[in-house]
């Protein structure tokens, strides 16, 4: 099949009109990442009635001093000993804690729980294992039960969307293999998975309008920098990894219209067959960043109440 330059056709009804109005970009022939990042900055959120931010510095994970910046979500009232993780997406080279702000005041609000959002440092001035190190000290500073998340915690669970979603697997292998603080859960949404790019949706979507795999090469070219010139670490790109035994349990939320579709489900069922217990949902006629796409499409709210739920379930709180 030959790549998919238009991805209109393929898509649920409300996201094809959406697309319709969105500007094809291609940053890979001009890459000046400091105007297109400061581009993509949300608006500071107006109305986080109910919820308690802290912007704070913690210790890095290298001996060298580095500090990493945490945003911290709480319940304004009482404390909670359940907290969610979460990583930004960007490709490797762009977001910010910015970005996940309305997401996070809706969990604390919805849920009670805490919400640490971790600002690492992005490619390519950063490249691997630089951002995945900062986030595996954000877990470590979870796991001390900081006055900041009101003490020891009980659950600690871990997620990121798109390259979040690779920082969070990794994230999860790390843990593992380092003996660092128990995690209750992994989500991943949309994740970036695989470095090599192999797979048939990797090769089929094309469409300049969003996340494609011109887009995706780059991205990862300068994610793993010099890095990539040798064997790629599993940390890097946990597609790579050879055991995926011992992990925790998964929830997979997969894009059928995506690049990123066929890696996600191939570690999903790579999970399962290790005896690691996963969710996966496949949303039909979906493209990369729906719920970024059309907000208030059926299918976008379906994909949050999807994700919501899954977070409660998790922390062992009621859906109904």
């Amino acid at each position: 099949m030959d790549p998919i330059t238009d991805l209109a056709p393929y898509l649920d009804p409300e996201l094809a009109e959406a697309l319709k109005t969105r500007p094809a970009t291609d940053w890979t022939k001009n890459p000046d990442f400091d105007r297109i990042r400061n581009a993509m900055r949300p608006d500071a959120l107006q109305d986080p009635e109910g919820v308690k931010i802290v912007n704070a510095m913690i210790p890095g994970f290298e001996a060298d001093g580095h500090e990493v910046p945490v945003r911290v979500y709480t319940p304004e009232k009482g404390t909670s000993e359940n907290t969610l993780l979460w990583v930004h997406g960007g490709g490797f080279l762009f977001g910010s804690v910015d970005e996940n702000d309305a997401m996070s005041v809706r969990l604390v609000r919805r849920i009670g729980c805490n919400i640490v959002s971790v600002d690492y440092r992005l490619a390519p001035e950063h490249p691997f294992p630089a951002g995945q190190n900062d986030c595996y000290a954000a877990l470590l500073w979870a796991g001390k039960g900081p006055q900041e998340l009101g003490g020891s915690q009980k659950n600690i669970a871990i997620g990121g969307g798109s390259a979040g979603g690779c920082l969070a697997a990794a994230l999860a292998l790390m843990a593992r293999d380092l003996k660092g603080p128990k995690i209750c859960h992994q989500f991943l949404v949309v994740p970036v998975l695989d470095d090599r790019l192999e797979t048939r949706s990797a090769q089929l979507i094309e469409d300049p309008r969003v996340w494609n795999r011109t887009k995706a090469k780059m991205g990862w070219q300068l994610y793993l920098g010099q890095n990539g010139q040798s064997e790629v670490s599993p940390y890097a790109s946990p597609a790579r990894t050879d055991d995926l035994s011992g992990l925790p349990p998964a929830s997979i939320f997969v894009e059928e219209m995506d690049l990123l579709r066929d890696e996600a489900v191939e570690y999903a069922n790579r999970l399962t067959a290790n005896n690691v217990r996963t969710d996966l949902i496949v949303y039909a006629g979906t493209n990369h960043g729906h719920m970024n796409l059309a907000p208030t499409a059926e299918v976008s709210r379906r994909t949050a109440r999807d994700f919501e739920e899954a977070v409660k379930m998790a922390f062992g709180i009621p859906i109904f």
